[in-house]
């Protein structure tokens, strides 16, 4: 189904762009396209344009001041085996291996720019058979190889650095769609974000359309904290039996706890972004709540037959 802007019956507006406003997302009895394909394209294009703009700043940043946030420079890690210290000997002794089992055990550390920056313990287990299997067990060190204990307060430091380079990008795109109507991906493939009334959005409402928009990515940056706080509020304490209970045993309080974190906010995001594609009714769930629509520019005369069928 296509619907061309210009032919929909509009409300008049002296203060609406075009003098002219949507009166909502069912039309003269027709909903409004949902310009997926448009609206993929566009959100990847202002993603990498967002990305590389901020790795740029960031770099720039770090040069003049060398204690500045790395939150957009990649990272490199690189592994090494580990003797059989005494962290080895603890989890050979404790996770022993089963006929056909074997196991791998490696110190990797994470650097900027050959900046050292952290050091994890990482113990692979490896199940043998035609389907091959693998359960690793990942944690912090110290410089002098012991488990760093966990904290409230790197917990909350953690989610922090999740949620920033998020908010840099919705709080980014907002600005531009308050200033422009649009962001460089959508400007690209002729798409608009205008209020139900035809208005141009203001900073407040765009930073609200964004924030919804990019909330599943939001809650992520709480998942992997979720999970390592629940280790330390139900566990015993001993940071390696506890990870090593919830490799291990199905059913264990942590375990169940892990394995919700990594499911809710996946099938969240499902829900949030694809199931309103797919069952469209005119509007996505952000764009409902913030009171918005996507629209095709006035430049665009027409829309593909792929894009129409979507």
């Amino acid at each position: 189904m296509h619907i061309d802007e210009h032919n929909l019956p509009w409300k008049q507006c002296n203060h609406c762009p075009h003098g002219r406003s949507i009166m909502n997302s069912t039309v003269a009895g027709s909903i409004l396209p949902r310009f997926f394909w448009r609206r993929l394209a566009a959100f990847v294009v202002d993603t990498l344009l967002f990305y590389i703009v901020a790795a740029i700043v960031s770099i720039v940043l770090v040069v003049a001041l060398p204690w500045a946030p790395r939150y957009f420079i990649p990272s490199m890690t690189a592994c090494e085996p580990t003797a059989p210290d005494a962290l080895v000997q603890r989890i050979e002794r404790e996770w022993p291996l089963a006929p056909g089992q074997s196991r791998v055990s490696q110190i990797c550390t994470t650097s900027f720019w050959g900046v050292a920056d952290s050091r994890s313990f990482v113990s692979t287990l490896v199940d043998a058979g035609d389907n091959p299997t693998q359960r690793t067990i990942n944690f912090e060190i110290d410089e002098a190889g012991n488990p760093v204990e966990l904290e409230a307060m790197r917990l909350g430091t953690e989610v922090f650095d999740e949620l920033v380079p998020v908010l840099l990008f919705c709080l980014s795109g907002a600005a531009l769609i308050a200033r422009f109507g649009t962001t460089p991906g959508k400007k690209l493939f002729a798409l608009r974000v205008i209020a139900d009334n035809g208005e141009a959005l203001p900073f407040a409402k765009a930073a609200k359309r964004e924030a919804l928009r990019m909330l599943p990515a939001m809650l992520d940056a709480f998942s992997a904290p979720f999970m390592l706080l629940s280790i330390a509020s139900f566990g015993s304490g001993d940071i390696l039996r506890d990870l090593m209970d919830a490799t291990t045993i199905l059913g264990a309080p942590v375990q169940i706890i892990m394995l919700a974190g990594g499911l809710i906010f996946p099938l969240f995001a499902i829900v949030w972004w694809v199931l309103p594609l797919l069952r469209w009714r005119g509007q996505t769930i952000y764009d409902h709540l913030s009171g918005c629509h996507v629209i095709l520019s006035p430049r665009a005369q027409t829309t593909s037959p792929a894009e129409a069928a979507a």
